[in-house]
């Protein structure tokens, strides 16, 4: 099961990246204290009780497209910076 885990990690990790990537691409605030919390471990489609059911909807070379980018409502500016 320890392969497994690691195989879908490393899948999960692939696809948190290349998601940040291109929120920073198109210009989205992504800080990097917020980017190194992610977890590829925190998927509802990983399950660690040793059942698993996968289909694969990938193409057959290179990742497949990320989903659509929700329009996201700006922070209000008010010239404080957090303290941390």
């Amino acid at each position: 099961m320890g392969l497994v885990v690691n195989a879908v990690a490393l899948w999960n990790s692939r696809y948190l990246s290349a998601a940040v990537d291109q929120l920073r691409a198109e210009g989205v605030p992504v800080k990097d204290e917020d980017a190194a919390r992610l977890s590829p471990l925190g998927h509802a489609h990983l399950n660690v009780l040793g059942r698993y059911s996968i289909s694969s909807s990938a193409q057959a070379e290179g990742l497949r497209q990320l989903g659509e980018i929700p329009d996201i409502p700006a922070l209000p500016d008010d010239g404080l910076e957090e303290e941390g």
